[in-house]
């Protein structure tokens, strides 16, 4: 008995740690706040850094939001979302990324936010895309105050990539979010090979989690509807897309397909392949974030 409960928590723990970025914050990165003339250069604003600021009533609609010194009304915005099988995660894992972002891209601001989750009753994708809207409402509708543009960018790891590009395909009505960044997130959710698969690492079939995102237990039409490879159209808005070769989570096929879609679709993107699992070492996150930064620079004049 002691050791099946050993065994649960062992595989609980790798369910937190799968489904998020996977790696270390740095020592020293990012900053709190204060003056300084490093950034956009465009003024003499300072760094303004607004943590656990809320966006709505529940606990989990916050969001940590760095300006940058030097800010104008032309800065760029970057939405960062967290993983965590839609059940699971905290904005704080994206810290990594954050500083990253911060020293190779010191002109933006950045957005981190939470979500509610699947793991509390009645929340589902509806719930979560609503908080992924207002997030973004937040920035567009502050811009004035906060001394930014509203020209975003978004940023997701695993089941975050999944929502980052799940809003810019179908949810960017506005047209605010005008490039997307996927780090081995799941493309197709009406997949059905992967929703029969019984994941060791996570502890759980996949369609535990399938199910709760979506509301439903299989329903091809509704999981296609919430699945960034079925509702790409060819005014869909530039991709760059990273995954493992070896993710034990996440089939690397998934993104593979997704990369023939957008190229059959005609919209620009590209494609990296890292010999890596789910969660990049922070070689490969490095290098990502460097082809990151220059593919979203390219797509937000």
């Amino acid at each position: 008995m002691k050791t099946n409960t050993s065994l649960k928590n062992l595989l609980v723990l790798l369910l937190i740690v799968s489904f998020s970025s996977c790696i270390k914050d740095p020592a020293g990165g990012g900053g709190t706040g204060g003056g300084g003339t490093g950034g956009g250069g465009g003024s003499t604003l300072a760094e303004r850094i607004i943590l656990d600021t809320a966006y709505g009533s529940d606990p989990k609609q916050k969001m940590d939001i760095y300006l940058p010194a030097g800010r104008t009304t032309a800065s760029k915005v970057i939405i960062l979302i967290h993983g965590g099988g839609w059940e699971a995660g905290d904005k704080s894992e994206m810290n990594y990324y954050k500083n990253l972002l911060r020293a190779k891209w010191p002109e933006a601001a950045i957005a981190n936010i939470n979500y509610r989750l699947t793991s509390t009753a009645g929340i589902h994708h509806t719930e979560i895309m609503n908080d992924i809207k207002a997030g973004v409402n937040m920035m567009i509708n502050n811009k004035n105050s906060f001394v930014v543009s509203d020209t975003l960018t978004m940023i997701g790891a695993s089941a975050g990539a999944h929502l980052a590009m799940l809003y810019t395909y179908a949810h960017n009505t506005n047209g605010y979010v005008r490039a997307v960044a996927d780090f081995f997130g799941p493309a197709k959710l009406s997949d059905w090979s992967w929703y029969n698969t019984f994941n060791i690492f996570l502890g759980k079939p996949i369609s535990t989690l399938l199910t709760q995102f979506n509301g439903a237990p299989w329903d091809v039409a509704l999981y296609d509807s919430n699945s960034p490879h079925s509702v790409a159209t060819a005014q869909t808005k530039p991709t760059i897309i990273f995954h493992g070769t070896i993710d034990v989570i996440v089939p690397l096929y998934q993104s593979q397909q997704l990369r023939g879609r957008l190229n059959t679709l005609g919209v620009p993107n590209e494609y990296y392949e890292y010999l890596d699992g789910h969660g990049f070492n922070n070689t490969n996150t490095d290098d990502a974030m460097n082809k990151t930064v220059a593919f979203l620079k390219s797509h937000l004049r």
